[in-house]
């Protein structure tokens, strides 16, 4: 009986850490070689409320494409009150999704990439404006907020036209060892509705998410397993642990006594 129970034990413990590897791995159900549906990288659109800079240069005449470009607003700055110009002067898209730009009038950009927000402006020009124009548009002010049990929630900046959840969860330090990996929840207002997507980051099913594909403004919330929960109380979580080795001892005990019975 002595060398059955260490045995015993070391089966226990054995099943209760494949148990907790399921919990944390990541992409469990992927397989060496495997291909698999993956959304395809979508660009961010613009939306009311976006800051953008648009930039109109002109070859054969640099002087005529300066009247299209916004004027730097000065501004005062310091207790002496001196005044400083803006590197960059930005555009906010109004809530009818359009910018007004100097000299040329308003223009519809929300809903489009950069890309096509660029392509439509710099069309306006060559249409007998500024045949030879180049728009160059930048994007400013566009992030998603990151909530709960990840290493440094808040917000993340969006650098680039598109981010994917992983790599937003990989700009937060990841995920902590006390985060439920089964129920990361996206929100996404989409017109007057939030809508809503679970999704669970053991499984590849992530890739074919609606929510990998992130927008600006979304917001992520990733919540604390039950063992995090617990410790929200020391009494709760003592009892917790209590009545886990009890159980386990238990368990040992009935085996013991039917196989020596």
């Amino acid at each position: 009986m002595n060398k059955i129970l260490p045995l015993l034990a070391a089966v226990v413990l054995l099943l209760a850490s494949c148990n907790s590897s399921k919990e944390v791995l990541y992409f469990q159900d992927v397989q060496n070689g495997e291909s698999f549906p993956t959304k395809a990288l979508e660009y961010l659109k613009y939306q009311p409320g976006d800051k953008v800079s648009v930039l109109v240069s002109s070859a054969a005449t640099p002087d005529l494409a300066r009247n299209y470009n916004l004027v730097n607003a000065q501004q005062y700055v310091g207790a002496q009150g001196r005044t400083s110009n803006n590197s960059v002067a930005l555009y906010t898209i109004d809530r009818n999704g359009n910018i007004d730009i100097p000299s040329l009038g308003t223009v519809g950009i929300a809903g489009l990439t950069r890309d096509e927000a660029q392509l439509k402006i710099q069309n306006i020009f060559h249409n007998g404006i500024l045949n030879d124009a180049v728009v160059t548009i930048s994007s400013f002010d566009q992030f998603v907020t990151v909530l709960g049990e990840v290493k440094s929630p808040g917000r993340v900046n969006i650098g680039r036209d598109n981010l994917t959840l992983l790599e937003a969860l990989g700009q937060v330090g990841d995920l902590t060892i006390q985060a439920r990996r089964d129920r990361i929840l996206v929100m996404r207002q989409e017109g007057d509705e939030t809508k809503s997507y679970y999704v669970d980051i053991r499984s590849k099913d992530i890739m074919n998410s609606p929510a990998y594909n992130l927008r600006q403004n979304d917001i992520i919330v990733v919540e604390p397993n039950p063992m995090r929960i617990g410790q929200s109380t020391y009494n709760e979580n003592s009892v917790r642990q209590i009545s886990t080795w009890l159980s386990v001892s238990s368990v040992l005990i009935s085996i013991a006594i039917l196989i020596f019975k």
